[in-house]
């Protein structure tokens, strides 16, 4: 096999397909994960974050 059979042998890659859409986390999971957070950083019943939405950013 030659160097130009070889190389148009191999595969030309390709864009995978884009991931399916998990939905948002239920209150349950936030709060799962957060507990399992601060326990793997050593600071247990650590006081969760408030959830804040993000106003509208308008330029200067």
């Amino acid at each position: 096999m030659s160097p130009l059979e070889r190389l148009l042998a191999e595969e030309i890659p390709v864009r995978p397909e884009p991931a399916q859409p998990w939905g948002h986390w239920t209150q349950q999971q936030q709060d799962a994960h957060w507990a399992a957070l601060c326990n793997t950083v050593g600071t247990p019943d650590a006081p969760r974050p408030t959830h804040t939405e993000n106003a509208p950013q308008n330029a200067a």
